[in-house]
């Protein structure tokens, strides 16, 4: 999972430009998991990222602008990116006979809605790659709570409204008949879930081209996720803290 937090990494770069432009920098990601036996990881990445008038390139997310050109119109996007979930089982001592987890891919749309009070979004993608056939989607609510008069900081917080499709939540968190079989653990089935979450942020510019981003997220489990007998935990956290150049 520590894996995929680059994504969200990518994502907090902030462009206040109305030009093109290119972002280079480097990340600590660190993440709870849910997992029995894993606790925490982390991992420290490089990052690139461009946004134009229409593409959108954050590592491994890219968007496309359909709608709303011009900063702070609302926008409609198509998007292709990563999915935030994933398990290497042998990285635990107490998933003997669960398989891994494998990255997908998922693409959809994305809507942006700039208000006076903070950026709404939501987001429904489809798995592209067979991995699981399921479905994702999302609602994301963040204001701006203190900001420096020349937005040279800022400080953020967020609620997300998060739905898995039952395909979806049940290859991450169910333990099929052919697991069960193989390990100590009983079959286990996941309906489509939905999940809430909350995220704190900000970003310092120390000049034109250089600044300062971190970024944490809480997402509480739904029921359905932390009574799976491979879930160990109620809730996840992720964390990033990092520096990126802007040309």
């Amino acid at each position: 999972m520590i894996k995929l937090m680059a994504a969200v990494a990518i994502a907090a770069l902030v462009n206040t430009s109305a030009h093109a432009q290119w972002s280079y920098g480097v990340m600590g990601i660190g993440s709870l998991t849910p997992y029995k036996g894993l606790s925490s990881e982390s991992l420290v990445v490089p990052i690139v990222a461009y946004e134009g008038e229409r593409l959108i390139w954050r590592g491994p997310s890219v968007q496309y602008k359909l709608t709303g050109l011009q900063r702070g119109q609302p926008s409609l996007r198509v998007s292709l990116e990563l999915a935030p979930n994933e398990l290497e089982a042998n990285e635990s001592n107490e998933l003997v006979g669960i398989q891994d987890r494998d990255l997908s891919v998922l693409g959809g749309v994305r809507y942006i809605y700039p208000t006076a009070y903070g950026e709404f979004s939501a987001v429904f993608q489809t798995d592209l790659t067979n991995t699981h056939s399921g479905q994702r989607g999302a609602m994301n609510f963040e204001p701006v709570l203190f900001q420096d008069a020349s937005r040279q900081w800022a400080v953020t917080g967020g609620v997300q409204l998060e739905y898995l499709s039952d395909d979806y939540a049940h290859y991450y968190f169910g333990v099929s008949a052919a697991e069960a079989a193989v390990s100590n653990f009983t079959e286990y089935q996941v309906d489509a879930i939905w999940q809430a979450g909350l995220t704190l942020g900000g970003y310092y510019r120390f000049n034109k081209n250089w600044q300062g981003i971190i970024q944490t997220r809480y997402l509480s489990l739904a029921d359905e996720v932390s009574n799976s007998p491979i879930v160990d935990s109620k809730y996840t956290i992720d964390g990033l803290i990092g520096v990126t150049y802007r040309f």
